[in-house]
């Protein structure tokens, strides 16, 4: 999220020369900041309130739109004097409730300097603009950056699903009926009943990544991303099982294909497994063989739900450029869903009926500008550059527990290439993503 890290000059610098925008990095004109000009400044609250509420994000003033691409302009000595982070803050607060705090930074490069505009994140409450100005703000509204990298008011199911995960990622269990009072009503904070059994696993995945963060060793990690994955039964209720049921299911789920298992339970190091107030809980960081940081982190819980997430591995490699990225292999996208999907029918296997609908919901965590490669004999970009542009990748399933047993690799290459898409992976090589699954089934990876 933009404004938790100092950034380098460098990583500015890749800003300055991104060459296309997205929902977290806008081009701007040269121009001046002059409240006598209050269309303009308020154009600027919009974007600025926009990607606050979507996952923050930059603005780079000096760099110019053409036909030909974007042309880096620079700003005047003039101009650059009329930009200061107090004197902004305070016109974009007359706007946004809870206030915005941007932060200005002034890059030089090649003779000409720019402006950056580095917008947070919201922290606790979505943003919620708080006066008009005609054609451009609407009182009331909550502006959130759209698919076509535009700020505009939330009007679609998605966006209000995108919004309600990120506030609650981003904090607590109790804020989601906070946040959907204000999307729905635009004034208070009267709690909204949960009664589905996907309201209630969107609270267990918030409480569940709260407690990874607080674990979380990779935080300032460099390209840092993670495979996230979420079971849980149609009936959702707090007690559903013993915690004499949760450790035999776990010790079903905890199967070893090639070296380490996708549910980590080792009876030699009961230290990892630990019980929480409504189930069991483990939490493990080491290295693996290759020096890449192993990070292991699930919860099983009374109610039948269950939260795993991995450090996707490696983390980044340098290619033949020179150029370090952050990447991720294709097949262990297949070998990850495969895994998982054959851990939900060997934990479930005693604990529900073979007819019970289970939902498996998956995430890649820091997908944003992450390449797809083949790490196998070698890595290498694939044929084309297939590169991710939005932060996270979720999709979801949900089946009978039968049905899961009886395709699992075939569901795993249906969810696979649900998320070779959203790499911009139009024709992906399923053959080679099955092959993968298939050897490390027979354990012959």
């Amino acid at each position: 999220m933009a404004g938790e890290a100092e950034f380098s000059k460098r990583q500015l610098l890749d800003l300055l020369y991104r060459g296309y925008e997205s929902k977290g990095l806008d081009y701007k004109g040269p121009s001046q900041w002059d409240e006598g000009e209050k269309k303009a400044c308020c154009e600027l609250v919009k974007d600025v309130l926009g990607m606050a509420n979507s996952e923050g994000g930059f603005i780079v003033l000096g760099v110019s739109e053409t036909a030909a691409g974007f042309s880096l302009d620079g700003l005047s000595t003039q101009q650059l004097k009329t930009f200061d982070t107090s004197r902004i803050n305070r016109f974009i607060q007359n706007y946004a409730d809870p206030p915005i705090n941007a932060r200005l930074r002034k890059i030089e490069d090649r003779d000409r300097t720019y402006v950056i505009i580095e917008v947070p994140q919201f922290p606790d409450t979505p943003h919620i603009c708080q006066k008009d100005y005609p054609d451009v703000l609407r009182r009331g509204a909550l502006y959130v950056r759209t698919d076509n990298n535009e700020s505009a008011p939330l009007l679609s199911s998605s966006d209000f699903r995108a919004i309600v995960e990120r506030a609650v990622r981003n904090r607590s269990d109790a804020l989601l009926s906070a946040v959907r009072s204000i999307l729905t009503t635009g004034v208070g904070l009267q709690p909204v009943p949960v009664e589905t059994a996907e309201d209630k696993a969107e609270i267990l995945i918030a409480a569940a990544n709260t407690r990874f963060e607080e674990l979380n060793p990779l935080k300032t990690k460099a390209c840092a991303g993670f495979f996230q994955s979420a079971f849980w039964p149609e009936k959702l209720d707090d007690s559903s099982f013993s915690m004499e049921q949760l450790r035999d299911a776990v010790t079903r789920g905890s199967v070893d294909f090639r070296g380490w298992p996708f549910l980590y339970s080792n009876p030699y190091q009961p230290e990892k497994t630990y019980v929480i107030q409504d189930g069991l809980e483990t939490f493990v960081h080491r290295n693996d063989f290759g020096g890449d940081d192993l990070v292991d982190f699930w919860r099983l819980q009374q109610s039948g739900f269950l939260y795993q997430q991995s450090a996707m591995r490696p983390l980044l490699t340098q290619q033949r450029s020179g150029e370090a990225r952050c990447v991720v292999d294709f097949r262990e996208i297949a070998v990850y869903i495969a895994q998982a999907i054959h851990c939900l029918t060997r934990l479930y296997d005693t604990l529900l009926d073979d007819g019970q609908l289970i939902s498996f919901r998956l995430a890649l965590v820091g997908t944003r500008d992450r390449l797809l490669v083949s790490t196998w004999p070698m890595t290498m970009p694939l044929w084309d550059h297939y590169v991710c542009r939005i932060p996270d990748i979720v999709t979801t399933g949900k089946h009978p527990l039968s049905d899961w047993r009886a395709g699992i690799v075939d569901h795993a290459l249906e969810i696979a290439n649900e998320v070779y898409t959203r790499f911009n992976w139009s024709s992906p090589n399923l053959s080679a993503a099955r092959v993968a699954v298939e050897k490390m089934f027979a354990r012959s990876w």
